[in-house]
């Protein structure tokens, strides 16, 4: 084991536990192993213990892919120290001869957060209507797991995180207390060696163990300071899906007043007062029933899509937010499709806005 000269302290004995556990688990057969990583305190945490337990082991005779989910809508400051890091660690990775492969997943085109919203006229989320969280992160991640036979997905998951999160996790558990069951699948188990963690243990295995380099804690508890918690990476189980302090979309809606960014803005991060100024318009619009259909797509009267002219105006806006931040928000082929889907609502004897 090596130890991180720099620190005070050694490597606790529950991160030895860990590792040891690790250890055994990858071991034992050739399940595949997929670990979610969101660049969180968590998932940052899960991963150092992997690492140190495949340093350790002679022979890798299995891959364990680390996924990360880019919904195109995370905050842009974190989205770029979460590449930038998994650009090193591969590198870091290769160096020391580890079976890490990194995969940066994404969204289907027509799943994208501005062309449900832009395109087809989605309102955006609501706790009544939450439709982003299984499109945006939940399923792109699991059209790589799910093909697996017997697949493993390991997770930075703890008691303690709040009392929903740990009815879920009893909820789940099975004959081991570091492995639940995944919802309704039954050919894949969710692995977490970090379960009985703290949070001080998290940041201590963040700060104590020297490798990865790549993982700086003190970049992490900056972020965390600026901006709050994360969202799931792999979940099927009903509830609140990110916490009110939230590590990720700039544009959720589900919470009326996104606190997350605002504080960033308020530790420096000028370049997203633009985001925070769209994000906010689009709450109060997608409530304005002038831009709203009165028919739903499957033909009842109701609140429906937002309009052609509604979709446009939230275009422009975005557009706009984007020249001014001079950050990329949308990408061209999503604007295209935008377009693509528009020609087909104007042509199509089913859709109707009044």
């Amino acid at each position: 084991m090596k130890f991180c000269s720099n620190c005070l302290n050694p490597i606790s004995s529950k991160d030895k536990r860990a590792i040891a556990l690790i250890q055994k688990e990858y071991q034992k057969d050739n399940n595949p192993w997929f670990l979610g990583y969101s660049g969180g305190k968590d998932s940052s945490a899960l991963l150092t213990l992997v690492f140190n337990a495949l340093l350790e082991i002679q022979n890798h005779h299995k891959n364990v892919t680390v996924i990360y989910c880019d919904t195109g809508v995370e905050i842009p400051t974190i989205s770029s120290y979460v590449k930038d890091t998994i650009k090193s660690l591969e590198t870091e990775a290769k160096d020391l001869r580890l079976p890490l492969k990194f995969n940066i997943v994404k969204p289907k085109l027509d799943d994208r957060y501005f062309v449900k919203v832009i395109g087809r006229g989605y309102p955006p989320p609501t706790n009544i209507f939450r439709w982003c969280t299984d499109r945006l992160r939940i399923n792109p991640v699991k059209g790589i797991i799910n093909p697996n036979e017997n697949s493993v997905v390991l997770l930075g998951v703890r008691m303690g995180e709040s009392t929903e999160r740990d009815k879920t996790i009893k909820r789940h558990n099975t004959n081991s207390k570091y492995y639940l069951n995944q919802g309704s699948s039954t050919k894949t188990k969710i692995f977490s060696p970090v379960v009985n963690y703290s949070l001080k243990d998290i940041w201590s295995t963040l700060k104590y163990n020297a490798f990865p380099y790549s993982i700086d804690h003190s970049l992490i508890g900056q972020i965390y300071k600026d901006a709050g918690s994360e969202c799931p990476v792999y979940k099927e189980t009903k509830g609140t899906p990110c916490g009110k302090g939230r590590f990720g979309c700039w544009t959720c809606t589900v919470v009326r007043k996104d606190k997350s960014v605002e504080s960033m803005i308020a530790n420096g991060h000028d370049n997203l007062d633009e985001l925070f100024k769209f994000r906010n318009w689009l709450v109060e619009f997608r409530d304005n029933p002038k831009y709203r259909s009165t028919v739903r797509r499957n033909g009842t009267p109701g609140l429906g899509p937002i309009t052609l002219k509604g979709r446009e105006i939230i275009l422009d806006k975005l557009l706009y937010a984007q020249k001014q931040s001079r950050l990329d928000l949308i990408e061209e082929q999503e604007i295209n499709r935008i377009h693509e889907l528009w020609t087909i609502d104007i042509n199509s004897d089913k859709y109707v806005e009044a």
